[in-house]
């Protein structure tokens, strides 16, 4: 047992020789410096007052660009392995929107928006919804409609495009979707196996 850990710890420390010199060196409780490596880059913008602006998502997309040199990419150019970022749900946005599509959103916690990554084949695509919508019955929550997420392909390398899934979001109403949102897990299960 001790030569395994001896090895792991040897092993890790060849992974740590990129690490910064004023990092901690000694182990504490159970932080253990060998387990420490470079990571693949990740960035955060946030305003700590809670105030929405569209500089707060410039300035992520700054990172995003600087980490460019991060993200792997095909001999083509023009397919990498994808980066993005994550942001608040904008109540604005989507309320413009959802709007064309006959959707009421009501108050800005009133709802959740869900991201789905469904196949290109229309049938099973329509299955993989219709599964989504009884599911959400089921939950006792009320499902508004679908939004199918506008995309530009032309960016895209052949690779990507041949893969590409077709990007929809889901809209459903009722306050147990704050519960589903903090802990989506036990939803995600239901749908995956209702689906298989």
């Amino acid at each position: 047992m001790k030569e395994q850990q001896k090895e792991t710890s040897a092993k890790m420390v060849t992974l740590n020789k990129f690490a910064p010199k004023d990092s901690q060196t000694k182990t504490d409780g159970m932080y253990d410096p060998a387990f420490e490596h470079d990571n693949c880059g990740i960035g955060s913008v946030v305003n700590i007052k809670g105030i929405k602006t569209h500089e707060t998502v410039e300035n992520a997309l700054k990172i995003v660009e600087n980490l460019k040199h991060r993200a792997g990419k095909d001999a083509e150019g023009k397919t990498g392995d994808g980066v993005g970022i994550l942001l608040q749900i904008s109540h604005k946005f989507f309320t413009k929107a959802v709007k064309p599509l006959g959707i009421e959103l009501g108050g800005e916690r009133d709802y959740g928006i869900g991201m789905f990554f469904f196949p290109q084949d229309e049938l099973k695509r329509n299955q993989a919804k219709k599964m989504f919508e009884v599911i959400v019955q089921k939950e006792g929550m009320e499902f508004l409609g679908w939004r199918e997420v506008p995309i530009d392909p032309t960016k895209l390398g052949q690779k990507a495009i041949d893969c590409m899934p077709c990007m929809w979001q889901d809209v459903c109403l009722n306050s147990r979707m704050m519960i589903l949102m903090l802990s989506p897990y036990p939803a995600e299960r239901l749908y995956t196996r209702e689906c298989s």
